[in-house]
């Protein structure tokens, strides 16, 4: 087939190709959202180390554009994440994906490792990974909690106060002890959109907490940690602490949803997420491909 593939230069163009593609589950990739707006923003705003125009390509026949594959790179680890490849669904899959990977991923510089995240339908990308040598690493569930859909009451979580801080930091330091965030990069953070709260224990010992980060202005939110002292757990205080996070999220009107991701051998995790009233939505794999 006869194709040209060359670098992108409009993130615009790109966030539609993809979004029109990723919205149905025989596309889907999991590193990329649904929305236009959001990929738009994610493709313009820091996406990959070596910048858009360097990290994304797009295949075309005839002056239209046919196909697309992005690399989200992290330059100090040599390894990306693979969005896509996307191909229109009037095209052979891998008469446009196979020869646009070739060239993209020759025009890379410093990229030995691609990590690949395939809903279980997209049987043309699973194919593609493994025939490219890629091994399969796991499988996961996204989950998905709605407002509305849940019950946000019943919690005995509160902002966290002064008294509670030296409590959350010995928790937080023994529950996440090698984590990107510090107990006192949290407290730090403490705002209207980045939220602390503890179930407390008498004046000032805390059983459990949780921190979430809200991002209004897209819509989107995530609960970053949540942790139960060892003398606390199976008492439901982790479902609590799960719906205390998600009623601060929907607090903002324009997040109606948050979704997270949980390895599909974690049962313990599972429950916890359905029984805070999450939902399975998409079924993952994941690929690991080591090139170089």
């Amino acid at each position: 087939m006869d194709i040209r593939v060359r670098p992108a230069r409009d993130a615009g163009k790109a966030a539609k190709f993809i979004a029109s593609l990723n919205i149905h589950r025989t596309n889907h990739i999991g590193f990329c959202g649904v929305d236009e707006k959001e990929i738009r923003h994610a493709l313009e705003n820091g996406f990959s180390d070596s910048g858009f125009e360097q990290s994304f390509f797009v295949a075309e026949k005839e002056g239209r554009n046919v196909g697309a594959v992005g690399f989200d790179i992290d330059s100090d680890e040599g390894a990306a994440e693979v969005w896509g490849p996307f191909v229109s669904e009037d095209l052979p899959f891998r008469e446009v994906a196979m020869p646009m990977w070739s060239e993209a991923v020759a025009a890379l510089e410093g990229v030995r490792t691609f990590q690949f995240f395939v809903n279980e339908e997209n049987t043309d990308v699973s194919a593609m990974a493994e025939t490219l040598g890629a091994f399969h690493t796991g499988r996961h569930l996204i989950l998905r909690a709605q407002s509305g859909a849940i019950n946000l009451g019943g919690h005995q979580a509160i902002p966290a106060e002064e008294q509670h801080e030296k409590e959350f930091c010995t928790l937080h330091a023994h529950a996440f002890p090698e984590t990107y965030l510090s107990a006192g990069e949290i407290l730090d953070l403490r705002d209207d959109t980045h939220r602390l709260l503890v179930i407390p224990e008498g004046e000032e010992g805390v059983r459990g907490y949780v921190y979430t980060e809200a991002d209004p202005i897209h819509g989107e939110g995530s609960i970053e940690f949540l942790a139960v002292g060892e003398a606390y757990r199976r008492q439901g205080l982790a479902t609590q602490l799960l719906q205390a996070g998600l009623g601060e999220l929907f607090r903002h009107e324009s997040i109606r949803e948050v979704r997270l991701t949980v390895g599909e051998e974690n049962r313990a995790a599972m429950g916890l997420y359905e029984a805070a009233g999450f939902e399975q939505l998409h079924r993952m794999n994941a690929y690991r491909l080591e090139m170089g």
